[in-house]
């Protein structure tokens, strides 16, 4: 089953909990909060605990997914038009509220005037907050409302925010919240059960990691032949020990190479998500023998092996231990286990991409992963010397490869960058890759 942490103001995950009763694939878990902020401290204190979070709320969402403070799967209610039809219908009909004197926000105003059309009441004197929950500030909302209601020109608020909510009702500001509909909320644990049912494919799909022996030794020393040999039997044994701890197989190949076959979900937990492998180290610190690795996946057992042999050539390229991932779409991640990770496409059917390819003669490869490290980077602009440290390669290298990037127009000269340490200042380049070609 797929657990599903759910996220929210108590009365909407109670609500939400009972809904989720109906989906067999689906193992809910109530995680309350009294006040949007607290979402943090919830997901740091149940991410091991779930394969997935289901927001009641859209702000709370935004910010774990702006945040980047776990890697599983978000869900959130989405708040349509059907949900401001039902509020409405409890303000005029239960309470006898004028809902064209209000103040509404978390809505655009389109859709609220396309509902005002459909009931054929008028918006004139409707105040809408064009601030949308991407530029979310508490105060903003609620000053938005308060004022507007004590200077009399609305008679009440409408909210999707809880802590905006509970606020004005404390302030005695008369206050309807917006909540998803029944419907939404079943759509969408509709949704959250197909997405288990292809987690559940994804982590039982096969990994293959191929090990080659670097250095029999780090420490420098020679080996007689029966001391490596000593060293390759220990090694297997450390291999067998991780298939016994994570459910993998294990079996020599030809050389000096060992291939194990482990799942997806299995290896993404052991890893991280494939921020590190704590073998290479523990070979390294255990053993003083350094590895390569290549990791493939694929949708057939020969894809994943070929994807791994060719992680396992991009591995043998860099110095010391490490690891590179390909994925079925050639996706490249790596080198895992020496710092600077990047992810990169070895092939691209980006138009763009094919473009700048062409105009500068240099790879897909090498053009997707300058693109992911300016991500990394956080800016547009680079030195040489980044690319030398970024794609480990030589200044000679990184130099060759800017002047491509300038012939080819996608990288034009900015200015000069000054050490912070002694050293000559260095060229820096803005690249336009995102730019058409």
């Amino acid at each position: 089953m797929f657990k599903v942490g759910i996220i929210g103001p108590k009365d909407l995950v109670e609500q939400s909990f009972a809904i989720a009763q109906e989906y067999k694939g689906v193992e809910p878990i109530k995680l309350f909060y009294s006040n949007e902020e607290q979402t943090v401290e919830l997901i740091k204190n149940n991410d091991s605990m779930v394969d997935g979070f289901l927001f009641t709320g859209f702000l709370p969402y935004y910010e774990t997914q702006r945040s980047g403070i776990t890697k599983k799967r978000l869900f959130y209610y989405p708040i349509l038009g059907a949900s401001l039809y039902h509020i409405l219908f409890i303000m005029k009909v239960h309470e006898g509220v004028d809902i064209t004197r209000i103040s509404i926000d978390t809505l655009n105003s389109d859709e609220i005037k396309e509902v005002y059309e459909e009931i054929k009441l008028p918006d004139e004197k409707l105040y809408i907050n064009e601030r949308g929950l991407t530029q979310f500030s508490r105060e903003q909302y609620i000053d938005f409302h308060r004022l507007l209601y004590k200077s009399g020109k609305t008679v009440a608020a409408v909210t999707a925010v809880n802590s905006v909510y509970e606020r004005l009702k404390e302030e005695s500001v008369p206050v309807f919240r917006v909540i998803p509909t029944i419907y939404t909320m079943r759509e969408t644990f509709k949704l959250i059960e197909a997405s288990g049912l292809a987690h559940i494919a994804e982590n039982n799909q096969i990994i293959i990691q191929i090990i080659d022996i670097k250095d029999y030794n780090i420490n420098g020393s020679r080996l007689s032949t029966v001391e490596m040999r000593q060293k390759k039997l220990a090694l297997y044994q450390e291999l067998l020990n991780y298939a016994r701890n994570y459910m993998a197989s294990v079996f020599p190949a030809e050389g000096d190479e060992f291939i194990i076959l482990i799942t997806k979900g299995l290896f993404r937990e052991y890893t991280n998500f494939y921020e590190e492998i704590p073998m290479i180290y523990d070979i390294e610190k255990k053993l003083s023998m350094a590895v390569n690795m290549g990791i493939g996946m694929g949708k057939s057992a020969m894809e994943a092996e070929e994807n791994a042999r060719e992680a396992l050539l991009l591995s043998k390229k860099k110095p010391g231990s490490n690891a590179y991932i390909i994925n079925q779409d050639k996706k490249v991640i790596g080198p895992i286990g020496n710092g600077g990770i990047l992810d990169f496409a070895l092939k691209s059917d980006d138009k763009n991409m094919l473009k700048w390819a062409e105009k500068t003669g240099l790879s897909i490869s090498t053009l997707t992963q300058i693109e992911s490290l300016l991500k990394k980077l956080q800016r547009d602009s680079i030195t040489a010397t980044d690319i030398q440290e970024g794609l480990g390669v030589t200044l000679r290298t990184a130099n060759r490869i800017m002047k491509k990037l300038l012939s080819g127009q996608a990288a034009e000269k900015m200015g000069i960058e000054q050490p912070v340490y002694r050293g000559r200042p260095r060229q820096l380049y803005r690249i336009r890759l995102k730019d058409g070609a």
